[in-house]
């Protein structure tokens, strides 16, 4: 039997860690987008293509996202796999959206990058929570998280043409996601043998803003071979293309149960 307090003090926990991340962020001026964000060290033009690895580098995640479909292709079609379904479909638009704003960088084809970069952060996020804390939570977080994830990059673009941008509750969709994935993990641990694509799928995406927060330097070790933006898109997509989640049985009988514990 689950031990109920232990339960509560872990979901306790939880919700604090939400209060406080929300809380702390929102406490913060508003934070413009900063316009040297579209200055990336590679701009190199092959073929009549701008920033060309920049984006060619996106067609990994459009192969993540269609190895991801392609993985799960004879799972039952039930709730919960079906959240893993929109993960993988959203990470094949994060690199149709990035592609396109690798083109010709700018806050107007930004907004294309960040809106399935959202959904899948929130997807992500819902679809662990749904394995970890129990199916129903699961369902009950992804249409808020959704939500959310969409309605903070709007925003972002409506107080951005405003003249007063405020990139504020993006951040928070982004980085409380992360946390909350790595809390989840630490918090409803499964066998190694599952867990590991899981820490693997994470570690990728900190490997992969070291990447990107080091651009011009990563540029300039390899002699201009390749930037750090380039990798980062290069170090994302492997951990998408490595990640296996764990399938939701339709015959379990206790599919549709909370099972904290």
């Amino acid at each position: 039997m689950p031990n109920t307090k232990s339960s509560q003090l872990k979901l306790c926990f939880l919700l604090f860690v939400v209060i406080v991340s929300a809380g702390s962020v929102l406490n913060m001026e508003p934070i413009p987008q900063d316009t040297n964000y579209h200055l990336f060290a590679d701009t190199g033009n092959q073929f009549g293509v701008a920033n060309v690895n920049d984006v060619i580098s996106n067609a990994g995640f459009i192969v993540a996202g269609m190895i991801g479909l392609r993985r799960i292709r004879h799972w039952t079609w039930s709730s919960e796999n079906n959240l893993w379904r929109f993960f993988f479909f959203s990470i094949i638009l994060v690199g149709i959206g990035s592609a396109y704003y690798h083109l010709q960088p700018s806050n107007a084809t930004l907004v294309w990058d960040r809106l399935p970069m959202a959904l899948g952060f929130a997807s992500m996020t819902a679809c662990i929570c749904g394995e970890r804390l129990g199916t129903k939570i699961g369902q009950s977080l992804f249409l808020p998280l959704t939500v959310g994830g969409v309605f903070s990059v709007i925003y972002w673009w409506t107080t951005e043409q405003a003249g007063v941008g405020d990139l504020r509750f993006y951040i928070l969709v982004q980085y409380l996601s992360i946390l909350l994935i790595l809390i989840v993990l630490l918090l409803y641990p499964k066998p190694w043998r599952q867990n590991k694509f899981y820490w693997l799928l994470l570690s990728s995406y900190i490997v992969a803003k070291i990447f990107e927060l080091n651009d011009a330097e990563v540029f300039i070790l390899t002699h201009q071979i390749i930037s750090g933006h380039t990798l980062k898109h290069l170090m994302a997509a492997a951990g998408i293309v490595l990640f296996r989640p764990t399938a939701r049985a339709a015959t379990d009988s206790n599919h549709n149960r909370t099972i904290i514990s």
